[in-house]
């Protein structure tokens, strides 16, 4: 278990510096084309990519680890050289029909487009339509990889990708246009294909010119693959949905709900995702090889890490979400106004952030027990929920109602993937994990208190960099006083952390600073080719 917390460290630092990178994108993005008509066409064209190829991927980084560990020898490196060539067929396919059909796909997605923008959007997809092309083979070789121990580079695919497109807008503005932009973009998705390449053939890639329907690792993927296209396509079914009502409401409102929903993914990015892509090979062999009650165990100290690092998170998007937008996106285009808009969106998206963590973690669970359909079914019914309320609460709400919607639907579908999953492995509540929720709850109502009344005295008119650090300082106090309070509260896990950061000071007593630079530096060294 060190050994993954380890590796889950070293993923969040890389997912830390790809999703700040991002921000750099979309506040850049924000910048130069802000939340118009323009910057709505593009949003739209570039989701629909990976909309439609989302259910592909998802189906094969889900399938393929439990499957690749349950064959041995050479069906492994048969298994994958037949699936790298399935899914090149079917992505060239889906490129072909897609861009055939681009002009009702933009109006599906986008009914309440006018004219102008929706034709703009037409030409824009027809350009992002070439990322079909490498999205699925950055999926496989990916799964590939982390099934083979190593991830890192998968979890740094989104560097170049946005180092391209962050550069590009610093160097040249919006001089290049929206559609010169787009083509950049290509290009920056392309790359996250090719920073797999090296590691892919370090660690022996076996490809072979074999296509058959009817071998044994497909034909075991087909079981499990099914399920999870389906519960995937609902999720997007329910993206296309708000799209949709958001297109028909204020121009802008589309790419608000981008950036916010951006903004909070950037937070379960960090501190979820980055935990799962090391978890979910291990639940698998545990699943496989040590039986429910060891997976059992391993969830609750996931769920007991979940409870102490999400819910403070939580509580400070919400209370800080105004300023957050604000030093963030506010500059260029992106006016006051946009703040207003774009902030309450963070703050509605991001009370599903501990809904979204959990329901992920849950999905997670299920697949190393091979159990595809649990979640499925927990998808459908979560989206008809979604759905239901987005058209309950669009009229009165606009595109608030939208974000409130999802982040219900997240949390609803959490509470029922637990009830199940308990069902099938026992309770994951026992009596230190309870203990261990009344303390962050506690802890957490201490922090939003202290919190509340920065939104109403913070400096909104003062130079960006003053703003920024201001910001910092406050999250960096927060966080301080959440873990004094747990500290206070006996919260085991704190002190354990904070006697070994004692240990580790007083290891360093009387080094000199190259000295402790060059320990560093050798330790991410190790990491990085372990």
């Amino acid at each position: 278990m060190t050994r993954i917390l380890q590796t889950s460290f070293w993923i969040m630092v890389i997912t830390l510096v790809s999703k700040f990178l991002g921000f750099f994108r979309e506040t850049a993005i924000a910048k130069y084309f802000g939340a118009t008509s323009e910057a709505d066409a593009f949003f739209v064209a570039f989701s629909i990519p990976g909309v439609l190829l989302s259910t592909v991927v998802a189906a094969v980084g889900t399938t393929f680890i439990p499957v690749y560990e349950r064959l041995d020898g050479d069906k492994r490196d048969r298994y994958l050289a037949n699936l790298t060539n399935i899914v090149g067929l079917f992505s060239l396919f889906l490129f072909v029909v897609s861009y055939l059909f681009a002009g009702p796909l933009v109006r599906l997605f986008a009914p309440g487009f006018p004219e102008d923008t929706f034709a703009l959007a037409v030409r824009l997809e027809r350009i992002f339509l070439l990322t079909v092309l490498f999205l699925g083979y950055t999926a496989l070789f990916s799964a590939y990889l982390q099934v083979k121990g190593k991830f890192l580079f998968p979890a740094a695919v989104g560097i170049p990708f946005n180092l391209i497109l962050v550069g590009t807008l610093f160097a040249v503005g919006s001089r290049l246009g929206i559609v010169g932009f787009t083509w950049i973009a290509v290009v920056a998705t392309f790359s996250q294909f090719l920073l797999l390449v090296f590691p892919l053939f370090r660690v022996g890639y076996p490809y072979r010119p074999v296509l058959d329907f009817r071998e044994e690792g497909f034909r075991q993927t087909l079981v499990l693959f099914s399920p999870v296209v389906i519960g995937t396509a609902a999720s997007q079914v329910a993206v296309m949905v708000d799209r949709m009502l958001a297109s028909g409401l204020p121009a802008g409102s589309v790419s608000a709900l981008n950036y916010a929903n951006k903004l909070m993914q950037f937070t379960y990015g960090v501190l979820a995702t980055s935990l799962f892509v090391v978890l979910f090979p291990h639940f698998t062999r545990i699943a496989a090889r040590e039986g429910t009650a060891e997976l059992s165990r391993t969830l609750r100290r996931t769920l007991e890490g979940l409870v102490l690092f999400l819910l403070p998170v939580t509580a400070g998007s919400v209370v800080l979400a105004l300023p957050v937008v604000q030093v963030l996106f506010e500059r260029g285009v992106f006016t006051r106004e946009a703040t207003t808009i774009t902030a309450p969106l963070f703050a509605l998206f991001s009370l599903g952030l501990f809904g979204l963590s959990l329901r992920d973690l849950w999905m997670r669970a299920f697949y190393a027990l091979q159990d595809t359909r649990t979640p499925m079914w927990n998808s459908v019914l979560a989206v008809a929920l979604n759905i239901a309320l987005n058209l309950l609460l669009v009229g009165p709400l606009g595109a608030q109602g939208l974000a409130l919607s999802t982040s219900v639907s997240f949390t609803v579908a959490a509470f029922l993937l637990h009830r199940d999953l308990q069902r099938q492995i026992g309770s994951l509540w026992d009596e230190d994990l309870r203990a261990a929720l009344f303390r962050a709850l506690l802890a957490t109502g201490g922090l939003t208190l202290a919190l509340l009344p920065v939104p109403y005295v913070f400096p909104y008119d003062s130079r960006f960099f003053t703003r920024l650090l201001l910001l910092f300082a406050i999250i960096t106090l927060g966080a301080a006083l959440y873990a004094f309070l747990l500290y206070v509260l006996g919260d085991p896990t704190v002190r354990r952390v904070v006697e070994h950061g004692r240990r580790r000071i007083l290891a360093l007593r009387g080094k000199s600073p190259r000295e402790m630079w060059e320990s560093g530096k050798r330790l991410f060294l190790e990491r990085l080719r372990s």
